[in-house]
């Protein structure tokens, strides 16, 4: 069989994206100094994170133990967001008025590093499930580390990673390693950073909304370039709530 011309080119970008993630993982990511320098700019404040059940509130003792057990959590907080990549916070978008509920069913397209997953799983508690879908196996391996190691109490919700294409909706949701995701499963679907990376953006977009049950929730939280001029081209970061 003869490949054509866009299908080389398909195939090249794509293990180009693969090859510059997992070696992102592998290599720790930015370090444990990228959650002060970027994560709490992007909206994971610590308020924030203690509604997600990852931070445990104060409680105004100052004993030399809950001095160690801070310090020993915010270095986890550190370790978590070491690989996390993303625009921002897409759980956030718009004061938090579209927060998961208890009992929701969150899909994550692009998880990475697990970081929104797991966040989301602390929202929705243990009556709720979350899947994160990624196409690089480090990233995945990375994922279900890291739920191993933030979700080991009854305050979050089951978490399921696997891999994918998610510009590839038909493949996708054929596929029998992502049995469970079918269309009209999910309450809310959410996306940090990656449809920008997608080679078949509207295909990407179909994906997610195949997947959301009717009323559910798109959270979308990404970047794109902007030609104002023909000669200057400007970042901008976007965020966007759209319901199916």
């Amino acid at each position: 069989m003869v490949q054509s011309k866009c299908d080389i080119v398909t195939n090249r970008y794509t293990n180009e994206i693969k090859s510059t993630y997992e070696s992102y993982v592998k290599n720790g990511g930015d370090g444990k100094d990228v959650f002060k320098s970027r994560g709490e700019t992007l909206g994971y404040h610590e308020s924030f994170l203690k509604r997600c059940n990852i931070m445990r509130e104060n409680d105004g003792t100052y004993s030399i133990e809950s001095q160690q057990q801070q310090q020993q959590q915010q270095q986890l907080i550190k370790e978590l967001f070491m690989a996390s990549c993303g625009s921002g916070c897409p759980l956030r978008i718009d004061g938090d008025k579209h927060l998961p509920k208890e009992g929701d069913m969150v899909v994550d397209l692009g998880c990475g590093a697990g970081h929104d997953s797991i966040l989301a799983s602390g929202l929705i508690g243990p009556t709720g499930r979350v899947f994160g879908v990624d196409f690089t196996q480090a990233m995945i391996d990375q994922s279900q580390k890291n739920a191993e190691t933030y979700t080991r109490n009854d305050h979050f919700a089951p978490l399921v990673f696997c891999k994918g294409s998610i510009d590839d909706p038909v493949e996708f949701l054929s596929s029998k390693s992502n049995s469970v995701l079918k269309k009209g499963c999910a309450d809310v679907v959410i996306s940090n950073g990656v449809l920008n990376l997608c080679l078949h953006k509207p295909l990407a977009f179909q994906t997610a909304f195949d997947l959301l049950k009717p009323g559910g929730k798109f959270l979308l939280s990404d970047v794109c370039s902007v030609e104002e001029n023909p000669s200057v081209k400007i970042m901008y970061k976007i965020g966007c709530e759209i319901s199916s």
